[in-house]
């Protein structure tokens, strides 16, 4: 079974290296587009953001601000009415609490200097005082495009983001991975223990719930997130592949008629051996998909739908297997403990992981 798994996995990745080599791929991509990103704090649950408008100022009182581009809608009286006089491949997309502004490199017309930023909620609208934009500097750094619209009373405040800029998913995936691996096998080692497992039972049923937090963290951490908007097309490549990889070796685990550790241990082998050869096809791929992409998107399924749809799918995920692989655990107690592994798990990574927040 093993062998062959892998030969199925090299031939995957010689048939896409060669169709990827065989496709010509251009060194003349674009340059850049300058872009800055608008990230709203401090709004409450009943002010919603139905559109925001981005005005062009001449002056720093922007007395006589000019539509550039509109996200969502804007009809109270205090929006602008001229119709936006950008269109693409200007882009003004928000979603949530962030809208990206992107101008291209090579245009007929370059904004600014001063911008007004105004935004409908749901109880009224509220305009920013004119502030200065330097997308265009080659030079800016990270707190020039990244501004914090500050969602105050009666109007919007517009400054800098000068915080230190959060650790990606990629970076904190370790901490994560410990972190839910500690958490979960504690709390099914006293699960288990109540259940008064002999000790040959528990350490196979924690040795098969390490594994398949192995299986499904990823797919958790990766998969589910770059679904959501603002996300690469790379990320949802190497999304993809880590749903296909905890997909093979789930079903591989649950089809086996018995489970030993021996089981456990070769499948781990071969989920070792397989997982550079799929991550390198999700390379291949990602460079395909990917060329020439500068910024991210703005299609996507927003966090409070991916969020709560990534916890069902490991609960389910793990209660499965975990009934599968363990004759002494009943399906009842086997999701009883998968609830209560993720929701532990779960509620730690959101105190404890700031990369979470980016979600």
């Amino acid at each position: 079974m093993m062998r062959s798994l892998r030969s199925f996995l090299i031939g995957i990745l010689a048939f896409t290296a060669v169709s990827l080599w065989a496709t010509p791929v251009y060194a003349n991509a674009p340059a850049p587009p300058s872009y800055a990103w608008f990230n709203f704090e401090g709004r409450s649950s009943h002010t919603a953001i139905q559109g925001v408008q981005l005005a062009e100022c001449r002056t720093l009182q922007c007395s006589q601000p000019i539509l550039l581009m509109q996200s969502g809608i804007c009809t109270d009286a205090a929006c602008l009415k001229s119709p936006p006089i950008l269109s693409a491949p200007h882009r003004f997309d928000c979603v949530g609490d962030r809208c990206l502004f992107v101008e291209p490199s090579y245009t007929q017309r370059s904004t600014g200097p001063y911008y007004k930023l105004l935004a409908q909620f749901g109880d009224r609208v509220r305009i920013s005082e004119g502030f200065a934009l330097r997308i265009q500097d080659s030079l800016a750094g990270y707190s020039a495009r990244n501004l914090r619209v500050i969602v105050r009373e009666a109007d919007l405040a517009i400054v800098p983001d000068t915080t230190l800029m959060k650790p990606s998913r990629w970076e904190m995936f370790n901490k994560a991975l410990l972190l839910t691996e500690l958490s979960e096998l504690a709390v099914a080692a006293v699960w288990l223990w109540r259940m008064k497992l002999d000790k040959q039972q528990l350490a196979k049923a924690l040795v098969a719930i390490a594994f398949i937090n192995l299986l499904t963290f990823p797919v958790v951490w990766f998969f589910f997130p770059s679904l959501q908007p603002f996300q690469y097309s790379t990320s949802r490549v190497f999304g993809v592949i880590i749903l296909g990889i905890a997909s093979l070796f789930g079903t591989l685990l649950a089809t086996r008629s018995i489970v030993t550790l021996k089981t456990l241990r070769n499948i781990f082998v071969g989920w070792l051996i397989s997982l550079p050869i799929a991550l390198g096809i999700g390379f291949f791929l990602a460079i395909a998909v990917g060329y020439g992409e500068s910024l991210p998107p703005v299609n996507g399924i927003p966090s409070l739908i991916t969020l709560p749809v990534s916890e069902v799918f490991a609960v389910v995920f793990e209660a499965w297997l975990i009934y599968r692989l363990n004759d002494a655990i009943p399906l009842r107690e086997a999701s009883l403990l998968s609830l209560t592994m993720n929701l532990i798990s779960m509620i730690l990574g959101l105190l404890l992981l700031p990369a979470i927040q980016l979600s």
